[in-house]
């Protein structure tokens, strides 16, 4: 069966946009109908007006020489020396030579919020250049290895931004030539060059001419030769660092009738001496003095939305939350959002949607924590998210709207977006996803448990199907802590079922079992029948995928009790399905046969057409088990032509598997191999415990196919 029985189908005929399904457990999975680019290409925007560095640029290019290798470049330097800005300049112009894509990430190893892990970034790369996220592997050396097989005979560029260390960037790096990866870092990233042969690149400040040439091309000819003085001077106020100069001459850019001199006697005038934009030692302190000069001669809207931004938790803003953590309407929200990137305070990253250098959002962070009124903005944008995560789970399930944990809760959210259906809820959750994991921690660091529940158990399975295991179950234990915190035994249960999922998700079967068991206790004590049952049935399920078949019947024929005044539909056909399989462990074949047989049609008749392949698959191991092996073939081959694209790759490798077994006793050992060679690929790629048996058996036939 699907690895998530639970999900049907209820869309009917051609879909031209993006499918969410959800399980009738209330746990919602999300599937893109986009179709995928088959370039990626990732790179954010590259920052206008780009001067100097012509040496750095020219080494870089040096880079595109060697076709035979795979060569890494390590691009290191004190923050704000504008690392990222010249790897993405010199990335846009050579990724014409890349014609299989460009992949970016920020790992976020200096910043707020916890580093990338390497699993997850994988996840994100495998699924850009086309793996579905049900064939994404498990375990990270899978990952990796996918990852590289992937790349063998491509030509990609990889851009691995703001690493934290040499571990965090192995295992990201390809395993053939042709590609090429480029890593920023304020770390030395030495065992990269010792380890990988990377070619290191140290950046150091601006030259005075480089430096003067930035200003100069911001602030245009006729004011730089009205006042070369001043400019000089500003540069040394400056200390030749990029982000600090980038930040002085956009403020004057910005105010024509302001000139340099008086700029520099602002700066003169500012708290905190110019020495300490010279000090290479304290980063924070090497531009405090610019940051707090641009900051005070903000107007004040401008500096409360400034400060406000420092609030939001995730590596990106968009201009709805930003207006609700500034408490303003959309319209001036967006004139301060532009101001704001008019004076380089925030980056735009796309349409309404903008990003800061880590540095700014610490001293924006900084701030805002001296605010009295710090707490209410905060949670004013984390409830507007609470309310848009709800509304949009409304819309593209709302037969589900109530059963999730936190269903209950009240929001409200200023301004409120409205979605229109649910493609409009889909791109939303689709742009906000890079802050789901952040907003969550956020919420219940700062104690917000009911709004912690809602987005947990909603955000937990988006980011299990996407791959990002570490983040899904982290969130879903911080949303179990926070249930358990209120006493909201309803919620817990939910969660508690969330978290089984994630646990059988990444091979850790007795772990799901012992959970559901938490969770069957709390559905006892609420007295809520179906819910028992639907825990239940889970708990059978995996009684089953552990061969502990008469445990497996034993709740699964209780579920069925529970359930019988349910109208009949999905939660029946999935507990028939799971029947079938006990029974065929049993050795029962004829009412294995039955079993799926009624599986089958309860899945049709409830539309869940998309597990179809599953339950007639069960049907072929019941005849299987009888000895009827042309029948068992002719079901596997039914069940393989009806698959949707091989979107479960366990099921694909469980049919693989059966249709060997019965095509090894027709005498079809050829096949039968090769269909087990298939099976075991996968099995070994998931980390799925049946590899081993499979093993064994295909090392028996191949033995037995040489001798004849």
């Amino acid at each position: 069966m699907n690895d998530r029985p639970d999900i049907r189908n209820t869309n009917a005929g051609e879909v031209n946009g993006p499918v969410v399904q959800a399980g009738y457990v209330g746990h919602i999975s999300l599937t893109s109908a986009f179709e995928r680019p088959l370039v990626p290409r990732q790179l954010p925007l590259a920052i206008p007006g780009f001067t100097g560095r012509t040496e750095h640029l020219a080494t870089l290019d040096a880079l595109l020489t060697d076709n035979d290798a795979t060569v890494i470049s390590a691009v290191v330097g004190t923050a704000g020396v504008g690392k990222t800005a010249l790897v993405v300049r010199w990335a846009h112009q050579a990724q014409r030579c890349f014609p299989d894509g460009t992949l970016y990430v920020n790992l976020r190893g200096y910043g707020p919020g916890t580093p990338a892990t390497a699993g997850d970034v994988l996840a994100d790369f495998l699924g850009a250049l086309g793996i579905s996220p049900e064939r994404i592997p498990v375990r990270l050396d899978a990952r990796a290895t996918l990852y590289r097989s992937v790349l063998a005979g491509r030509r990609v560029l990889i851009v691995l931004d703001n690493a934290d260390n040499v571990a965090q960037v192995r295992p990201l790096l390809p395993g053939a030539p042709g590609s090429r990866v480029v890593v920023t870092s304020r770390a030395e990233l030495k065992g990269l060059e010792v380890g990988e042969g990377a070619r290191r690149i140290p950046l150091d400040l601006f030259t005075e001419h480089e430096a003067l040439e930035l200003v100069r091309a911001m602030l245009g000819p006729r004011r730089a030769e009205a006042e070369p003085e001043a400019i000089v001077a500003l540069v040394r106020a400056c200390a030749r660092l990029p982000l600090a100069l980038r930040m002085a001459a956009g403020r004057a850019a910005t105010h024509p009738h302001l000139t340099i001199t008086e700029l520099v006697a602002e700066l003169d005038s500012e708290r905190g001496r110019w020495e300490a934009l010279s000090v290479p030692a304290d980063e924070h302190s090497a531009v405090r003095t610019v940051f707090d000069w641009s900051y005070h001669r903000l107007p004040s809207t401008q500096a409360r939305m400034f400060r406000r931004l420092g609030l939001h938790p995730g590596p990106e803003i968009g201009l709805h939350a930003a207006a609700a953590v500034s408490d303003l309407g959309v319209r001036a929200a967006r004139e301060s959002l532009a101001s704001l990137a008019e004076q380089h305070l925030i980056e735009p990253i796309g349409r309404d949607r903008y990003t800061f250098h880590d540095l700014l959002r610490a001293y924006a962070a900084d701030l805002a924590e001296r605010d009295d009124d710090r707490d209410q903005a905060r949670h004013r944008l984390l409830e507007w998210y609470a309310h848009h995560v709800g509304s949009a789970y409304r819309t593209i399930i709302p037969e589900r709207a109530d059963l999730h944990a936190g269903a209950g809760l009240a929001t409200r959210a200023r301004p409120e977006i409205t979605f229109a259906g649910p493609l409009e809820a889909w791109v939303w959750a689709d742009l906000e996803s890079v802050n789901l994991a952040a907003t969550v921690r956020a919420a219940a660091h700062h104690g917000l448990s009911e709004i912690t529940m809602l987005l947990a158990d909603i955000y937990a399975s988006a980011l299990g199907l996407a791959g990002r295991w570490d983040d899904a179950l982290e969130v879903c234990r911080l949303g179990l802590t926070a249930a358990r915190h209120v006493g909201d035994h309803r919620g817990e249960c939910s969660l508690l079922q969330n978290l089984g999922l994630l646990y059988r998700g990444v091979n850790r079967w007795w772990e799901a079992t012992d959970i559901y068991r938490s969770a069957l206790a709390l559905a006892r004590d609420l007295n809520d029948a179906l819910l028992e049952a639907e825990v239940l049935s889970h708990l059978g399920w995996g009684y089953l995928e552990l061969e502990q078949y008469t445990e497996a019947r034993r709740h699964l024929e209780a579920a069925l009790v529970l359930s019988a005044d349910e109208p009949p539909g999905r939660l029946h056909g999935f507990i028939e399905f799971c029947l079938s399989g006990v029974r065929t462990g049993l050795g029962d074949h004829e009412r294995a046969l039955r079993h799926a047989e009624r599986s089958l049609a309860l899945l049709r008749q409830a539309g869940i057409s998309d597990v179809e392949a599953s339950a007639i698959h069960a049907m072929a191991r019941a005849r299987q088990v009888a000895g009827a092996h042309p029948e068992a073939i002719a079901l596997c081959e039914r069940a393989l032509e009806v698959e949707s694209g091989h979107d479960n790759p366990r099921n694909h490798a469980t049919v693989l598997d059966t249709l060997g077994s019965s095509l090894r006793h027709t005498g079809d050992v050829a096949r039968a191999v090769a269909c087990w060679r298939e099976a075991l690929a996968i099995f070994d790629e998931r980390g799925d415990h049946r590899a081993s048996d499979l093993r064994e058996r295909l090392r028996a036939l191949e033995a037995d196919q040489r001798q004849q």
